[in-house]
């Protein structure tokens, strides 16, 4: 029976890590990429660092991971980097089948919608246990040592100076809408966050 319940449980955050990861993608074709809203996390550090060598996009951003996912692995623990390999593979196929998709070109309304929505199930993802890769892996790795910085607000700041940088390189004419879907995505990972816990904390004082 408790095996039956622990596959039960993978299962359960499995889908969840899956949905998630679905409507990430979606998002990102919807509201950010038809209004130019720069790509935040590791996917920026990808794209600048491939100016200055001579790899592709793809094959830097996977050496890139490397590290990531080991510190993961040294430091958080070995599920977690199973339900990040999890998620990184399912937005990356998610990735490739909406690309189909045609957005909303609305810049200001794609840069709140979609930074909301990114953050909200990023959240979903970080919640069960897992990530979706890239910067993600950085983020509770430092929260796990430094918990008084919330993930949403390390998030933000490394977000922001990839920002920076990429606007430099590529113009700064969408970096402003940037910076709102950044802002307004660590927002709303730590309101998703800071819920669960005081569901959590509710439920274990009526069971006390």
């Amino acid at each position: 029976m408790e095996n039956k319940g622990l596959i039960k449980k993978h299962t359960v955050d499995i889908l969840k890590i899956i949905f998630g990861t679905a409507i990430m993608a979606l998002n990102y074709y919807v509201f950010l990429k038809p209004n130019h809203i720069l790509a935040p996390g590791l996917g920026g550090i990808a794209i600048i660092i491939a100016q200055f060598v001579p790899l592709s996009l793809g094959v830097t951003y996977f050496i890139l991971n490397i590290p990531l996912f080991f510190s993961g692995f040294r430091f958080v623990g070995g599920r977690f980097v199973l339900y990040s390999l999890c998620g990184m593979f399912s937005l990356s196929i998610f990735l490739f089948l909406f690309d189909f998709l045609t957005g909303f070109h609305q810049q200001l309304i794609g840069s709140i919608v979609g930074g909301i929505l990114n953050g909200a199930f990023l959240a979903m993802v970080l919640l069960v246990g897992g990530s979706t890769g890239g910067l993600d892996i950085a983020f509770v790795v430092i929260n796990k040592f430094w918990p008084r910085f919330s993930i949403g607000n390390v998030m933000f700041v490394i977000n922001a100076i990839v920002v920076i940088v990429s606007g430099l390189l590529f113009g700064f004419g969408s970096s402003i809408y940037t910076i709102i879907s950044i802002y307004l995505a660590g927002k709303a990972l730590d309101f998703c966050m800071r819920q669960k816990e005081r569901s959590t904390a509710n439920i274990d004082s009526l069971s006390s």
